[in-house]
């Protein structure tokens, strides 16, 4: 029995970390050229492991672009009258939501289908926008 546990041990040490690795890998377009990711407060809000938020800006690009292939599924109008856009994609046999807020002019509608790096809106220079991801 000891052998057998002493063989479990050295198979698992030897085994490839891709092999244990995820398979759900794929790449997403900057929504912003030449973006400068924002460094968060202090005392910013700490989001569950699923879902990943990042803050950029950009002085020479004002164009939003879609980080992936999808469907627009919600825009709002939030209380400092910026444009929230929520878009679809299904990747990997995964649902993930990404969600864009801090859109000056949108340039998107509801229920549209969108290409990856499609225009969905305009943010005034230097402006800052918040992209959050969630997989469900």
């Amino acid at each position: 029995m000891n052998r057998v546990v002493k063989l479990c041990f050295v198979l698992a040490l030897l085994l490839p970390v891709s092999l244990m690795a995820q398979n759900d890998n794929f790449r997403l377009i900057c929504p912003l050229n030449e973006a400068v990711v924002v460094p968060p407060p202090k005392k910013a809000i700490k989001y569950t492991e699923p879902d990943l938020s990042i803050v950029l800006t950009s002085i020479p690009d004002t164009v939003v672009k879609a980080v992936y292939i999808g469907r627009i599924t919600n825009v709002e109008l939030d209380e400092d009258m910026k444009n929230g856009v929520v878009l679809y994609s299904r990747i990997n046999n995964n649902d993930y939501y990404f969600w864009y807020t801090g859109i000056n002019r949108l340039a998107v509608h509801r229920n549209e289908a969108i290409k990856a790096g499609q225009p969905i809106g305009n943010i005034t220079p230097g402006a800052k926008i918040e992209l959050i991801m969630y997989m469900f």
